[in-house]
Parts: C-alpha cells; structure tokens; sequence
C-alpha cells in the first residue's frame, strides 16, 4: 500500500468550483424550460460538471479504516432503520450523514492509527497507510447504503410474527432476509454493461454524491466550514429533539382543529395527524418534518408530491368518509388493518387450514373489508404502473430511445471514465453468476420448507419477471431517475396463479420486487465508484460486506423490538405516544390477505364493491395526456412539471406515516429547495446538504439514546403533564379509553 500526502489527494480529485453542478442544479434548469442541449451540451456536460477526470491508481480502498468505519455505518443504519420500521414517523437513514460523519471518522483515525508496516509471510499491511482518501470513503458509504437499511423481508418475517402466530428462527430469518437483497446483485453483474459504462446512463443520484465527496476532499477551508457547520447543527438538534419526543410532545403533532373545538368528533376526526387527517396540524419533530426528506427534494417534485399528500388526506378521504363510499363508517377512518363484515378485525387464522384458504369457513365468515381511504389507496396504486409509463413515454420517450440508442452504437467506443477504469481488474461474471444461482437456490428452498407453500417454480417465476423488466426499467431509472415497481404485478401474479396462499404470496412479491430494486441499487453504487475510480472488486466487497451485516443485525434488532414492544405493534394496546404503531406491518398483512390468502379474484373481481378500483389501470393511462398537450400547445407555461406518477405516489402515502409532516415539512422545503437555492444559492450550495445530513443524524442518534436509556430498554418516564397526556396520544384529540 502506497502513502500518499494529502495535497496530492487533493490536486487528484479536486476540480473548479464553478463546474460543479448538483443534480438539483440540472433540474433547475430544466424547470426554467430552457433547451436540454443548450444549457448543457451533451450528456458529457452534466458528467463532466461533477466528476473528476483525474485518478490515483496508488489510493487504497479496502483499508483497516473502511473495516472498522463501514462496519460501525452498517450496523447502526440497519438497528436504526428496523427501528423506525415500526414506527409512526419514518425517517430514513440518511446517506449524508454516513457520508460526512465518515469523512469526520476517517480523518480522526488518519490522525491516531500507528502507521507501522506489518508482515505476515509475503503481505505487508498497514493499519494506517496514508491520508484518509476518498475511495475507501466511497466503500464505505457504499457498504452502509447496502447493509444499512431495513431489508423488505423484514416485513415478511414481521407479519409472521405478529398476525400469523409463526416463530422464525434465526437461521431462516437470515437465509430469507440475505436471499432477497442479493438475487439482485447477482443479476446486476450481467447488466452493467448496459447500465454502467455506457456514459449515456448518467444515473443522475450518483451524480450529486460524486459532487459531495469531491466537496469533502477538496478545498480543505471549505470543508473546515463544512464540518464545523455539521457540528453545530448536528449538537443543536439533538438537543432540541429531546422537547418534542420526551418532554413536549404536544409538539410532535400540534393539532390545532382539536384546541379550537375539543368537543367536535368530526373536528378531532379531520384535526388529528395520528388517527385522523391532520388538516392544520404543525410539528416541531425533525422526525416527521425530515421524513419527506424536505432539503434535498427538488421543489417541483416535493410541490407534486404534497399537491398529492394534501388531496388524499385533507379532501378525497373526508369525503369518503362522510359520504359512507365503501361501507366506510363501519370502520375507522384511517385504518390499514382488515375487517369482517361486521366491522372487526378479520380473523385471518379462522380461514386458514394447512397454510390455505378453507373456502367453506371463509363463505361462513365473510369476505375481507378495508377501511375505504386504505382501499382507495390499492387504486391509486393501479393508477400509478400505467401512469408512470405513459409519463415516461410521452415526456421522455424520444430522449430515452435516442440516448437508448446511442448506448447501443457506443458501447464499444469507451469513454474518459471507461479509459480510467480500465486501470482496475473487472468483476468476473462467474462472481455474480455464483452469487445469483446460489441466492435463487436458497430461494426456492425456503419457499419449499418454511411453511410458505411457494413452490420452486413460483421463486423462478418472480425471479424471471424481474430478468424480463431489468434493462427496460434500469435504462429508464439511469436517464430519467424514474424507477417502475414491480410489487403490484408481483402480486396479482401470484395471487391468481396461487391464490389462498398469504406467506407464498409476500414470498412471490418481495423475490420479484427486490430482485429487480435490489439490482438497480447495485447498479447505481457500481456507477458511482465507476465515477469516482473506485475498483470494481473493491466496490462489489463493500456492498456484499454491507449488506451481510446488515441482514443479521436487522433480524436481531426486529426480535429486540417485537419483544418488548408486541402488545403495540399487533393492535392489542395502543401505545400513548402514538409512535409504535407498526403500520407497515399492518399493511404488508393487509396485502397478504388481500392478495394471497383471499386473493385478487375475490377481493376485487365480479361482485366485490372494491371492483370497480380496477379502473384504475386504464384511466391511469390518460392522466398524463392532457398535461402533455397541454405543454405542446403552451410549451412555456411549464405544464411539464405537471408529473402525474409523483402526484399519484402522495396520494398513496395516505393511510401511511402520519400526516404531522405536512405543514411545516412543506414549509421548510420552500424555504430550503425554492427560496434559498434561488436567493441565496451560495449558502444553499455550501450548507444545504450538510443541514439535512446534521438534522437526520442527530435526530436518529438521539432517537436510539432516548430508547435506550429513557423510553425503551430503561423505563424513565418524564412527569406528566397536558404537553404529554398520554390518554389523548399528546394532541389533545382522542381519549385511548374513549
């Protein structure tokens, strides 16, 4: 391993300020309708404003510093991401964060590390080779975006758990969590070709965190500011987190309908965030402002995205409610849990014999109801595959086709960055075939053993419909950074080729979905390092040493909380502070009812009063056309930023987190993503970045220290008092016991 000194560092990765050009940037510009080709030139342009053209082939990556800082990364976004999994404020871990703090632990260790050469036979190695550098800073943080989050088969295990009464162990827990993360990596080996050297595939993401590494290692009083920013901010809000999630909670959710008028149901209906719609609710919580990611969100998308959020849940779902569509006040208003006929919980073990629908105790018992906001939500979904298509095609099809092709005509004609790269040995696709076939291998053996009742032939199906959809949508995902899911058709799939069957259907989902997720995340990681000159071998450990981590400390982290949190998380209890709600759960158990155990023929076919939802797929198809002609006839009148897909996705986040995130989360990202970036664009471009990072880690650090030591693991209760009465969840607006 070569030492390095830092200036050579930085006159390797550092390039002109006035070329860097964020992804929000480029958006921007699009916003202003000003001409693509223009504004920037070609695809080369938006590489070329934020990567660098010089490389280090000497810089090592795999260092005793990415061990220790990629395992520590790891683990604490795979606890902290379970642990907001059950939680009624979802705040992402933020890759921010792991990127600065990392860079903060990498130089502190540059700093103490004996720097010692040791020999072990013919290896010679260092604990401290040289200066902290920005490859083995990308690993890491590679790692930690691999490993550091909660898997999708924790749902599978979870609804077992709480509404099936099925024990997994850890062995299978294990098995079934690490099969699903990485059938898709073992499929991304046999499309970079297409989606990673090609420069036309840009995957614009990859882009803004190749920006901020070359930030981070570059101008060293710039990042002197930087740091000290982070600190600041970081030591501040954790801090005042400690007001509304301990001491205040009143102010997590503000719901000022249910002050105004305490003695209104309908009033307390519409003003509570927690169990109602949350019109004119503040919060003071980073936890639910920072769930909508509001500082680094661009502002036509977040406008979209809340124009959706606020119709949902501020007028479609009233109106449902009060106007009775779908049966809808024999039930709670924003319930994800289903019912029976009669308005209770639906017995799901009552219909369940030898892991299958029993059709004669399931005529005596009753079809499955939802509440109707739930059900309506299972129509936005439908409109949203075909929407997002139409979208696509029609604003960005002739770019994607052109670029589509140009990726076939020079696929052979490497770029800089193909050039550079070709420094580094490649990943042998034996690499990947061997990881692929034995993933799937794992696949279909728990699908035969563990009770799901899925056969090998169905894992190889879902598997298939991800191999078949991967190129299409992976291009789409590069250029546009639009990604088509694949969980609804995952499940109509299976729920009509094996219907009565909940577990084999969530089984089917999750190794169709993530098959092809999975892979694309990959694939954006093995971009990235392909930008910033990280060898492939070098990214491909990371992301595999991630992601193993992360499976086990997911499965363990879920048992903690499932332990001492179980009376809240399946409905038997409702926990005062109205945080622990597990409501993913609730609705991954809801789809596995719906589409597995009764099955889509049943639930929404001929006779069902949710059939006439299935609509949904055809009108999806014309949503976006007027906005489309409508920006052809007035190409100036910004009709283009009109994204139906993006509207539809907030309509569907309604029932979902609660709705305390709205007002002021909106709020914060006008400030941040239009006021600043516009008038202030050389704060927002040194500072707005680092903010968000600071605000999710400290909120997240101190989430983890008050559940350890006041709220969870140490029952230390603060004194009660009206900001926290537990017996109207702190807003004041139902009684738990009413």
């Amino acid at each position: 391993m070569v030492e390095t000194k830092t200036e050579d560092n930085d006159k390797n990765l550092v390039h002109n300020d006035a070329n860097e050009k964020t992804n929000t940037e480029i958006i921007y510009d699009e916003e202003k309708n000003i001409d693509k080709e223009s504004q920037v030139g070609s695809v080369l342009d938006l590489v070329s404003a934020a990567v660098s053209t010089n490389d280090d082939p000497s810089l090592p990556c795999l260092t005793f510093r990415f061990w220790v800082l990629s395992t520590f990364f790891t683990v604490l976004g795979a606890a902290i991401s379970v642990f907001y999994y059950f939680r009624a404020n979802v705040l992402l871990y933020s890759i921010f964060f792991v990127i600065l703090a990392s860079y903060i632990g990498g130089k502190w260790l540059e700093k103490i590390l004996p720097t010692k050469k040791f020999r072990i036979r013919n290896w010679e190695f260092s604990l401290n080779p040289g200066p902290f550098n920005y490859k083995e800073h990308a690993c890491i943080a590679a790692a930690a975006n691999a490993g550091g989050v909660a898997a999708y088969a924790v749902d599978i295990i979870s609804i077992q758990e709480l509404f099936y009464d099925t024990k997994v162990n850890f062995l299978v827990g294990f098995f079934l969590l690490i099969s699903t993360q990485m059938i898709g990596y073992g499929l991304a080996g046999f499309v970079r070709k297409f989606l990673v050297r090609p420069i036309n595939m840009i995957w614009p993401q990859a882009l803004v965190f190749a920006t901020l590494y070359n930030t981070l290692h570059g101008n060293t009083t710039e990042t002197k500011d930087r740091v000290r920013f982070f600190y600041i901010a970081f030591i501040s809000i954790f801090v005042w987190q400690f007001v509304p999630q301990y001491i205040f909670p009143w102010l997590s959710s503000a719901a000022i309908l249910c002050l105004i008028a305490p003695n209104s149901d309908i009033i307390k209906t519409l003003g509570s965030a927690y169990r109602g719609a949350g019109i004119l609710t503040f919060s003071f919580d980073w936890n639910a402002i920072g769930s909508m990611n509001p500082l680094y969100t661009p502002w036509w998308s977040q406008a979209n995205n809340f124009f959706g959020v606020i119709l949902s849940a501020w007028v479609i779902g009233p109106l449902l409610y009060y106007y009775n569509v779908f049966d809808a006040q024999k039930f709670p208003f924003m319930s994800t849990h289903s019912f029976d006929k009669d308005g209770h919980t639906y017995n799901q073990t009552r219909i369940i014999k030898s892991g299958e629908l029993d059709i004669t105790e399931y005529t005596n018992y009753s079809p499955v109801y939802m509440s109707a906001i739930f059900a309506v939500c299972y129509g936005y979904f439908f409109l949203q595959l075909p929407a997002t298509i139409v979208h696509v095609a029609l604003f960005h099809g002739k770019e994607i086709w052109n670029r589509y092709k140009k990726t076939r005509e020079e696929e052979d004609k490497e770029d800089t960055h193909c050039k550079m790269m070709s420094a580094y040995p490649e990943v042998p696709y034996y690499w990947y075939g061997g990881i692929f076939f034995v993933m799937l291998i794992i696949a279909m053996i728990l699908g035969e053993t563990t009770g799901a009742r899925l056969p090998w032939w169905g894992v190889l199906l879902s598997v298939i419909l991800a191999v078949l959809m991967v190129i299409p949508i992976g291009v789409i995902n590069a250029i546009s950074n639009w990604q088509i899911g694949l969980n609804v058709i995952t499940e109509l799939v299976c729920g009509f080729i094996l219907p009565g069957r909940p577990i084999a259907n969530v089984y089917f989902k999750t190794y169709g979905y993530m098959s092809l997720y999975q892979c694309l995340i990959f694939v954006q990681d093995l971009k990235l390092g392909h930008y910033m000159k990280v060898p492939p071998r070098s990214m491909f450990t990371s992301q595999i040493w991630g992601t193993l981590i992360g499976c086990v400390v997911n499965f363990w982290t879920m048992q903690m909380i499932i332990d001492s949190k179980r009376t809240y998380l399946d409905g038997t209890e409702s926990d005062p502070s109205g945080q622990w709600t597990a409501y993913q759960s609730e609705i991954f158990n809801t789809a596995s009812i719906v589409w597995g155990l009764i099955g889509p023929a049943k639930t929404f076919g001929a006779g069902s009063i949710y059939n006439v939802l299935l609509w949904g797929f055809l009108i999806g198809f014309f949503l976006p056309v007027p906005f489309y002609l409508l920006h052809r006839k007035f190409p100036k009148s910004k009709f283009n930023l009109v994204n139906t897909p993006v509207i539809l996705y907030g309509l569907a986040t309604f029932p979902g987190p609660s709705r305390n995130f709205l007002i002021t989360g909106l709020l914060v990202s006008f400030l941040s993503q239009f006021y600043a970036f516009r008038y202030k664009h050389a704060w927002w471009k040194k500072y707005n970045y680092v903010m968000s990072a600071a605000f999710d880690a400290g909120t997240q650090i101190m989430a983890i220290v008050l559940f350890i030591c006041f709220t969870g693991i140490a029952q230390v209760q603060f004194p009660t008092w009206w900001g926290n009465d537990p017996t109207t969840q702190s807003e004041h607006c139902f009684e738990l016991n009413g």
